[in-house]
């Protein structure tokens, strides 16, 4: 995890500091993140959407997206804690990489309970080639609004300050807590993947500004 004194928050979310950096370990946020996503599964919390791409050189292609409810603190130590998700991409983006790989790997197994109670038209396969795929990833829910509505220098690593990261800059914390997973876009025919070039840039823009 990112060191205490590295790890820097802001006076105006002065209540949550303590959550935010006396926290789990990586692997006991991602198991507890986990936790709450089966069960909100099981209870018909997750809802589903197989979206097709409004990028006119993705024409054809889908992905599924959905929204995961989280409880206040986890939501917060998972995507603001000096543990969490983009404290990994603070660290490097590599470790970056291997813990979206992981919490992605997690996802599997409550994105298909959801699917079960939330059947979609397009069979069970596409949408496992969809969460497998390269490039899919989670991310706060109602994302941009979030980050421009959360205070300004609430969270701001020496990094993200010297690089101007005016959002990343930000410690977003939604009215209903949650994240937003986004699988990669698949043609159903061809089984092709489709990568927006932009986003092939994502590790290192979260380790550089904490934001993508």
């Amino acid at each position: 995890m990112v060191p205490r004194e590295h790890w820097i928050l802001g006076d105006k979310i002065a209540s949550r500091h303590v959550r935010l950096l006396d926290v789990p370990t990586p692997d006991a946020l991602l198991t507890e993140m986990l936790r709450e996503a089966t069960e909100a599964a099981y209870d018909g919390g997750i809802r589903l959407i197989w979206r097709d791409s409004t990028d006119p050189d993705a024409q054809g292609f889908f992905r599924l997206e959905a929204f995961i409810p989280l409880s206040e603190q986890v939501f917060d130590q998972f995507f603001n804690g000096r543990s969490g998700y983009r404290a990994q991409y603070y660290l490097s983006p590599e470790e970056g990489i291997l813990f979206n790989r992981d919490v992605i790997q997690g996802l599997r197994e409550p994105l298909q309970v959801a699917y079960a109670r939330q059947t979609l038209q397009v069979d069970l396969d596409l949408v496992l080639t969809s969460i497998d795929g390269p490039h899919s990833k989670v991310w706060v829910s109602g994302n941009p609004s979030t980050f421009n509505s959360a205070p300004e220098n609430s969270l701001h690593p020496d990094r993200w300050v010297e690089n101007n990261a005016n959002l990343g800059c930000r410690a977003p914390l939604p009215d209903s807590p949650g994240l937003e997973f986004k699988g990669a876009f698949v043609h159903p025919v061809t089984r092709q993947f489709f990568v927006d070039e932009l986003k092939l840039e994502r590790a290192c823009d979260l380790f550089s500004k904490g934001y993508s």
